[in-house]
């Protein structure tokens, strides 16, 4: 069961990846990845979460209130600024100049499925991912990957 939710998320973490992504946005995501702490990583999560809780088919599934909406932002502000401004000033201006402004929408992609991928591997993240398994017809699965 373990190796399924593994493969299905190394899978969408494949098919995500861009591979446009030159060497200065290369430099720019490796600062973003070193410099970011785990604790910006957590606020970056968190706001993805409250920024994904206002989608309609999601809103009444959420109970944040909005002293939690502001605390998210505020957070991802200053995370933004800080690294912008800062720990990866200069890697960003070489990226753009470059290679775009799409180097920066690249490299918070990549650092996005690295928080995540840290976030999934708490134990109770990991089972709760692996909850779903309980309604999937194994041996459909077990057939297509039969070969592998």
């Amino acid at each position: 069961m373990k190796k399924l939710s593994s493969f299905i998320l190394l899978l969408t973490i494949v098919l995500n990846f861009n591979s446009y992504a030159g060497p200065f946005t290369d430099d720019f995501a490796k600062c973003l990845v070193t410099k970011t702490t785990n604790q910006e990583k957590t606020d970056l999560v968190k706001w993805i979460y409250v920024t994904i809780s206002f989608h309609p088919q999601l809103s009444q599934m959420s109970n944040l209130t909005a002293e939690d909406v502001e605390m998210a932002n505020i957070r991802v502000a200053d995370y933004m600024t800080n690294v912008f401004a800062y720990k990866c000033n200069d890697e960003l201006n070489q990226a753009i100049k470059y290679e775009g402004e799409e180097s920066v929408f690249y490299a918070f992609e990549l650092l996005g499925e690295l928080a995540m991928g840290e976030l999934m591997q708490d134990q109770g993240v990991t089972a709760a991912s692996e909850l779903f398994i309980q309604y999937v017809d194994l041996s459909i699965f077990a057939d297509l990957f039969s070969d592998f």
